[in-house]
This record gives structure tokens, sequence and C-alpha cells, in this order.
């Protein structure tokens, strides 16, 4: 896919975790920045397709490279916090392309 900023219309914060340094347990998740994005839903046959379809909801997130999101980071999109299932640097275009799922709480 072709890569062009006007794509990048939603703002995501990406949140990473805060570990306390007593223990080293997660106690929480902390903004690390607010990035341009294009956020799209994945449902239909593709989720069908690939045995997925279930009552989380799921969407794939790219944005432009950056060092700050990482495998445990979660994302905030319109009040949503999204869990990373996989994250892939396309080295072509120079952006990441995240797959998540909503974070039921």
């Amino acid at each position: 896919m072709t890569y062009s900023a006007s794509i990048l219309k939603d703002r995501v914060t990406i949140l990473n975790k805060q570990v306390a340094a007593e223990f080293g347990a997660t106690t929480g998740y902390q903004p690390a920045a607010t990035v341009w994005a294009q956020v799209t839903w994945l449902k239909g046959m593709k989720r069908l397709a690939e045995a997925s379809l279930d009552a989380m909801d799921t969407v794939m997130v790219r944005m432009r490279y950056n060092n700050i999101v990482t495998r445990d980071s979660r994302l905030l999109h319109h009040g949503t916090t999204y869990q990373i299932q996989s994250l892939h640097h396309d080295y072509q275009d120079n952006t990441i392309q995240i797959t998540a799922t909503e974070v039921v709480q």
C-alpha cells in the first residue's frame, strides 16, 4: 500500500506501561505521545477468515514510524483503549501497522 500523509486523519494516544521501581510490576499506563494515524475497523469476511470473530472490536492502526510504541503499549482512540496484538514496521513506507483489540474493563 502506498503511503501518503493525507491518510493520517485520526489522533491516537500511545500509552506505555508504568512500572513500579521496587517490584517491577505494572502499575498502569501513562500517555507517552499523541500521533496522527489511520484507524480502520477490521470486520466482515477478513475477520471470519481469520477465525477471530468475537465480541471484541478489532482495529488496524497505521502511523509514521516511531520508537515510542512497543508491543507492550496500548492505544487510546476516541475514549476507547486498545491492546496491541501485532506490530509490523513497513520499511518501504517507514510506517508501523498495528492490529489491536479493545480492552474490556
